[in-house]
């Protein structure tokens, strides 16, 4: 390329303007270029101002033995490659036949976007300016002169002390007009407000880089992700040689929204309550957020960014960062030997790969949170597109570009044949990835007899017979407990006197005609009575319960004596079967995928001195529990499962499904009939790589109807 640019050297354009700048922080000087064509402005060091202003002597040679000869820097043949380079892709340079024929089709070789590429970057940001705000505001100036005096700061500090002493009085107060605003009218109001609060928020960038002698082009709307935000075009602030007025006017919108909020905190803690009142109060609370929040976010191009730069002397942080991160990679990686972008010592080296990694992902959690907020809010659709892009453009696109770069360069860099280490992360990158992690599901369940049986009193009884002792063996159909109900007795007598007088009137009776319709009225309620009767009966009979199965007694009313009388719903005792155990638990969606029935397991019991208990899947419910039965398993008895009472019912909030195991042998006898413990039941295996694939092929199948 030197041999070509020789022929026909390049010239810089007549139009640009160049500005001292300030000082960098390796203590170099440097000197911002201004395109006024573009309105950019470009800031440059040291090296590309001597070459630029000694470019009209006509060539590579004759600059070189100059700025060798005049300054103390020593430059070669490089330097100024990357100085024409610099100059021809930001078409700063006039051009010529020879030259421009060679300079623009390298240009487009390197810069050729498709559709699809233009139509991205539009999506992720683009800009609709609104105002032309520069006569007006050389107008209204002087009618804020009063707010850039020491004095009007200094007001406005106390002013915010007092405020906040103010709400510290009326934290209540505070406090519940801050929780009656989560509503649809209050998040209108919010939105209504932060429009006004942008307004004066670029109100203040603009105001302060006209005090400082720049020029404010235009006022309006940059959509990030099709999220408006307002913006104030004050790039005439790189011609500016102070530091301190660059940070003026970076910090200028935080400043003016701090003092809002100030002022607005102050009048609330004074004003009685009415609709000022009000707004004051979405004036502090939005600019306080706004300002925190977003604006002092320096992981985005707003104000914080800006003020971080300028703050630390790095102009361009967010590429040069990347730049450099990228350089890391590719050095540890790949071994390339390849320079540097730039010369760090090894404190900035850190701070610039941290700072790429943490802006990233900052960028993608921002992002995602948009794509998911329009999926539920708006459009399902437009989510999942956005959502798509976003995961392209901040994961796949550069990870598919580094990549080519990776691919290219190995076979270009002979020696980096030997030494690979690349191929070594991918391996075990990949290996992490597909081998199993996760053998096991794990959960919480319940240890109890398979059989098992309570005597609860259905109404008011007395004790005639008491029950076996706790322990005793009792044998099927073997009476538990005698009951007696005085009420019930008389009822049943009742209920028989009844049933003979109906039988004396039905014999009594007639089949002539006119008895006729008469005696199938008796015979109807000769039926009735009969029926209650029976059902009479019946509850005479569950006074006196059997054992439904062989069993033990594990648990009686140690308080229970010989014809007392119980009240209704009056636990009296349980018997199971002790031959038989099984456990509840319940699992997740994802869990209940990866076991099936036979499945083995173990039991881990929470009470001390018992031991494990081996474990087979006996059933597995398809349908999601609707009610909790094992209530000490929720939330609300101290379990793991999240639950709601409803109707003195355990509702899981979230979806979980009932599993019963079998125990194979019980080596200790549970006296109390029931343990709760952790379950392990040994499931499919799952790696991260195959549980990514399965969650993303059933959320696009879910969703596929949006």
């Amino acid at each position: 390329m030197a041999n070509d640019i020789n022929r026909v050297w390049p010239a810089l354009r007549e139009d640009l303007t160049l500005y001292p700048g300030p000082t960098a922080s390796s203590g170099a000087p440097s000197w911002t270029l201004h395109d006024p064509a573009r309105n950019q402005y470009f800031s440059i060091d040291w090296i590309t101002f001597e070459v630029i202003s000694r470019i009209q002597l006509g060539s590579m040679e004759a600059i070189i033995k100059a700025i060798n000869q005049e300054t103390t820097l020593s430059i070669d043949e490089e330097a100024i490659q990357n100085v024409l380079t610099f100059l021809d892709e930001n078409e700063l340079i006039q051009r010529h036949d020879d030259i421009e024929n060679y300079l623009i089709r390298q240009r487009r070789q390197s810069k050729e976007k498709s559709w699809f590429q233009s139509i991205l970057h539009g999506y992720l940001f683009f800009r609709v300016p609104l105002l032309k705000p520069d006569a007006w505001l050389s107008a209204v100036l002087p009618y804020f002169s009063f707010v850039f005096k020491d004095s009007f700061l200094k007001i406005t500090l106390i002013i915010f002390l007092i405020g906040l002493w103010g709400v510290y009085q009326q934290w209540e107060v505070f406090h519940n007009t801050l929780m009656d605003t989560f509503s649809i009218n209050g998040l209108i109001r919010y939105g209504l407000t932060l429009i006004g609060i942008k307004f004066i928020h670029e109100l203040g960038h603009a105001l302060v880089a006209k005090r400082h002698g720049c020029r404010v082009p235009t006022m309006g709307l940059a959509f990030l992700v099709m999220m408006p935000v307002a913006y104030t075009d004050v790039t005439e602030s790189w011609k500016l040689n102070s530091h301190k007025k660059r940070l003026h006017i970076a910090g200028a919108g935080i400043a003016t929204e701090l003092v809002l909020a100030a002022w607005a905190l102050f009048c609330w803690t004074i004003f009685p309550e009415n609709d000022l009142r009000s707004l004051c109060f979405f004036l502090a609370t939005t600019s306080i957020t706004a300002s925190l929040l977003v604006n002092a976010s320096p992981f985005m191009r707003f104000d914080g960014y800006f003020l971080l730069c300028d703050f630390l002397g790095l102009p361009n942080l967010h590429s040069r960062c990347f730049a450099y991160t990228r350089w890391w990679i590719r050095k540890n990686l790949l071994s390339l030997d390849i320079e540097p972008p730039e010369t760090l010592n090894l404190g900035r080296q850190r701070f610039f790969i941290g700072f790429a990694i943490i802006t990233m992902l900052y960028r993608l959690i921002v992002f995602t949170g948009i794509a998911v907020l329009v999926y539920h809010y708006f459009f399902k659709a437009l989510g999942l597109v956005l959502f798509a892009i976003e995961i392209w453009f901040f994961v796949m696109r550069p990870i598919w570009n580094e990549l080519m770069f990776w691919k290219k360069h190995l076979k270009e860099d002979k020696s980096t044949q030997q030494t690979p280490p690349i191929y070594t992360w991918f391996f075990w990158i990949i290996l992490i990835l597909c081998v199993p992690y996760d053998v096991t599901v794990n959960s919480e369940g319940v240890l109890k007899a398979e059989k098992s049986f309570s005597v609860i009193t259905f109404q008011s009884s007395q004790v005639t017979q008491m029950p076996p002792p706790l322990g005793a063996k009792v044998e099927e159909g073997k009476p538990l407990i005698t009951l007696s109900s005085l009420e019930l007795e008389q009822k049943i007598n009742l209920s028989k006197n009844r049933l003979i007088n109906l039988s004396r009137q039905l014999n009594a009776s007639g089949f002539d005609a006119e008895t006729l319709s008469h005696r199938s009225v008796l015979q109807e309620q000769l039926r009735s009575a009969q029926d209650e009767l029976n059902g009479l009966e019946k509850e005479r009979d569950r006074l006196k319960p059997m054992a439904p199965f062989t069993g033990e007694i594990v648990d009686v009313d140690p308080d229970l004596f010989l014809n007392e009388w119980l009240p209704k719903n009056t636990p009296v005792l349980s018997m199971i079967d002790p031959s038989s155990w099984v456990i509840d638990t319940y699992v997740t969606e994802s869990d209940l995928k990866r076991i099936d029935v036979g499945h083995m397991g173990w039991f881990e019991p929470e009470s001390p001195g018992v031991s494990n208990y081996k474990l087979t899947v006996l059933s597995i419910d398809r349908d999601a529990t609707q009610v909790l039965n094992e209530g000490m398993l929720g939330s609300l008895g101290g379990g793991d499962i999240l639950v709601r009472t409803q109707n003195n019912k355990f509702i899981p909030e979230n979806a979980m499904y009932h599993v019963r195991l079998k125990v194979d042998h019980l080596s200790q006898k549970i006296s109390t009939g029931y343990l709760r413990g952790h379950i392990v039941i040994l499931a499919w295996p799952k790696s991260i790589l195959g549980e990514t694939i399965k969650k993303t092929f059933a959320n696009l199948i879910r969703e596929a109807s949006f």
